[in-house]
């Protein structure tokens, strides 16, 4: 694939391209099949221990999905529900417990491979059990119960206001045309996930929550002084603390 953008005169420019590429054939041999991904872990706790610091660093996350998947839209609508100015994750985490600056979660999708759901934070040392107990409960009060009109209007609002950034110089675009073309995606892909974007409902987002997050599944790292927290975060979470030593 040859793409070409900038400040050239296409009709000259043209007659170039077909002098040197002019006989350039597709390959008759297909690509070989990527191989099925599935998570190495689930469900468990690892931790660093860097008695030095006195912050803790928290990941967590499970393996995501597909960006040709239907639901991708919704789960767009669900990320900004999260995440943003008067998101959740920011208003419970930041705002009203003071327990980071900077929390984010976000289901984010790949083109060919399955990509990720994931969050985090940094916090101090003695609030880092506090922090990982009340993202969990922020991805399962998601699951468990419909988010507001108003929350579904400002998400919406978000992902359908940024859309102009998807165009904001030719390079961009054609780029985005070659990735589609390459990943065998329609070329309106990008126009009809801005369509279910705006189709998107209060159901449909409590839906791909319920589907998508999986707290079962979530693989958990903390950075800190493991001796201020991991025992009560294992007890916590109920799962074995296995440490990681670098």
């Amino acid at each position: 694939m040859l793409g070409l953008y900038g400040d050239f005169d296409s009709a000259a420019v043209l007659p170039l391209l077909e002098a040197v590429f002019g006989d350039w054939q597709p390959t008759d041999q297909p690509l070989p099949e990527l191989p099925a991904v599935a998570q190495a872990e689930a469900g468990e706790l690892f931790v660093v221990d860097q008695p030095q610091l006195n912050q803790s660093n928290v990941q967590m996350g499970h393996l995501g999905g597909l960006a040709d998947n239907p639901d991708y839209p919704a789960l767009s609508v669900m990320n900004d529900v999260m995440n943003g100015f008067g998101g959740r994750l920011g208003n419970e985490v930041r705002s009203r417990r003071g327990l980071a600056y900077s929390v984010y979660g976000y289901w984010s999708p790949n083109f060919d491979y399955p990509g990720t759901f994931f969050a985090g934070a940094q916090t101090r040392t003695e609030a880092t059990v506090p922090l990982v107990k009340v993202l969990r409960e922020q991805f399962e009060a998601l699951r468990s119960r419909d988010i507001t009109p108003e929350e579904l209007r400002d998400a919406k609002e978000s992902a359908l206001n940024s859309f102009v950034f998807n165009f904001q110089d030719p390079r961009q675009t054609l780029s985005r045309m070659m990735r589609y073309e390459y990943y065998g995606y329609p070329m309106d892909f990008i126009f009809t996930y801005q369509k279910g974007v705006a189709a998107t409902t209060v159901a449909d987002v409590r839906r791909v929550a319920q589907q998508y997050l999986q707290p079962d599944q979530l693989v958990t790292l903390v950075v800190g002084n493991a001796a201020a927290f991991a025992q009560e975060l294992g007890q916590e979470l109920g799962q074995p603390v296995q440490r990681i030593e670098l």
